[in-house]
């Protein structure tokens, strides 16, 4: 892969030095890992994979410390690295793994395990040698939930991982990564530990899974920046969590699109906006967009090296997303699989999937508009839309209320909110169209990531209510 000019390639001009630095790469809950200290761990693992025959390694660890070991360890003795779709036996399995390089050996019954906890270190000399034509598989659920092969060369992550710090890395500073998502999808790696790691910012290895482990992380390190998902943002009732707003450089989310409540709400807490990050698996980072108040548009601005195209589009008809950049695979145009429409310039709104129009009786319509009608309703919060297979086809509406639903269903019950909803679908779409089938939540279900997946909806629907 090309370089900047320098006559370096992209790794080694993103190659850390260890040599007696002293740095801090990786806090603990009961203390902290240096560099020298990190790399003599690197290398112990490094050499015990030279050893082995085997190539495809799956790296399953639940703490992001022996993660982040093990990737590196894995890259630097050339052996393929595979991150599964979930921690689970079934999922390593599906990616046909030659061994296992884990945290939790026990869990994986006869399969070839390395215990990474129990590899000694060795004295550390030099820098991480990595080679920007490894490659690394990850597994997505895409749409589908079923496991979906994507392949990553290691340059291509350092490019993105650059394309990051020219835009937020100021910003950031020297700020301590913590993190509520998992490390072994696209996002989290690059977010919480690749990016940091490159880039010489310490990382925090226990995972925040409630709000107020945030704020103590602030309380420790003194100034963060949190990686996170729009599920974990949207279930923070207590904005008290982020009182001390100079501790946070800044708060990234991605997976799926923020509610507007949250982000405005966020936005005057912390006293900037929330960052949110569009992309998937397949092509990497897309574009950004950062919300602060009512009256901000919803549209996205694409990240510079980011070249995008919407087929069949005009001014009032969306159109699929198509996007080429230097992290998507075999630098091809990639079809999104979404719709959207151009906004000022290059920026571009997103309008739903492309699979996620409904056809019933020669009547058509985007679930996302409908979506994004009832989400602008006083009494929803969040809602979603499903598309239910029976003896005809109908839609299912999953619904979050918002404070002033929630007043109004115990006021009136639930059949009387409901009655108002479809009256005011009613009057912008043919009735065959509106939804026949109501579920109200406390939160849309997605997975780890927060990412919507339409089995989880459907799932909703599968017993009469």
């Amino acid at each position: 892969m090309s370089g900047d000019g320098s006559g370096k390639s992209s790794s080694e001009q993103g190659r850390r030095t260890f040599g007696a630095s002293q740095d801090i790469v990786v806090y603990t809950e009961n203390g902290a890992v240096d560099a020298m200290g990190f790399k003599r761990m690197v290398d112990g693992i490094s050499l015990q994979m030279m050893r082995r025959t085997e190539q495809r390694w799956a790296l399953v660890c639940n703490d992001t410390l022996w993660f982040a070991v093990g990737f590196l360890a894995l890259s630097q003795a050339g052996k393929m690295i595979i991150l599964p779709q979930t921690n689970q036996l079934s999922s390593v399995q599906a990616a046909h793994a030659d061994a296992i390089l884990t945290d939790q050996p026990t869990h994986f019954g006869s399969a070839v395990t390395l215990d990474i906890t129990q590899e000694p270190g060795v004295d550390a000399h030099g820098s991480v040698k990595l080679d920007e034509k490894l490659n690394i598989e990850l597994y997505t659920s895409g749409t589908t939930g079923r496991p979906k092969r994507v392949d990553k060369l290691l340059g291509q992550l350092h490019a993105e991982v650059m394309e990051l710090e020219q835009k937020w890395g100021s910003m950031l500073g020297d700020a301590v990564v913590v993190a509520t998502v998992p490390h072994h999808h696209l996002y989290g790696l690059l977010f919480r530990f690749l990016w940091p790691w490159w880039m010489r910012r310490p990382i925090y290895a226990p995972t925040c899974t409630q709000p107020f482990m945030l704020r103590e992380s602030a309380r420790r390190f003194g100034r963060c920046a949190v990686v996170s998902s729009p599920a974990f943002l949207t279930r923070v009732n207590d904005y008290s969590v982020f009182q001390a707003v100079h501790a946070y450089a800044g708060v990234f989310t991605s997976g799926a699109p923020l509610p507007q409540e949250t982000a405005v709400g966020l936005a005057a807490e912390l006293g900037q906006a929330v960052i949110e990050v569009y992309g998937s698996t397949e092509t990497g980072g897309i574009a950004w967009r950062a919300r602060g108040h009512d009256t901000d548009d919803m549209s996205w601005q694409p990240f510079a090296s980011v070249q995008t195209e919407i087929s069949a589009s005009d001014c009032c008809v969306p159109g699929r997303l198509l996007v080429c950049s230097p992290w998507t695979w075999r630098r091809e145009w990639v079809d999104t699989g979404d719709l959207a429409q151009r906004h000022l310039h290059e920026r571009f709104l997103l309008c739903g999937r492309a699979d996620n129009i409904l056809k019933v009786e020669d009547k058509r319509a985007s679930l996302a508009e409908m979506e994004e009608r009832l989400a602008a309703h006083e009494l929803v919060n969040e809602a979603r839309m499903v598309i239910l297979e029976g003896k005809r086809v109908s839609v299912g509406a999953v619904v979050v209320l918002s404070a002033m639903g929630h007043v109004q269903i115990a006021q009136d019950g639930v059949q009387a909110v409901r009655a108002l909803l479809i009256k005011m679908l009613r009057d912008c779409y043919d009735p065959v169209l509106v939804p026949r089938k109501w579920r109200f939540v406390p939160t849309i279900p997605g997975n780890s990531m927060g990412k919507i997946e339409r089995a989880q909806l459907q799932a909703l629907f599968t017993e009469e209510c």
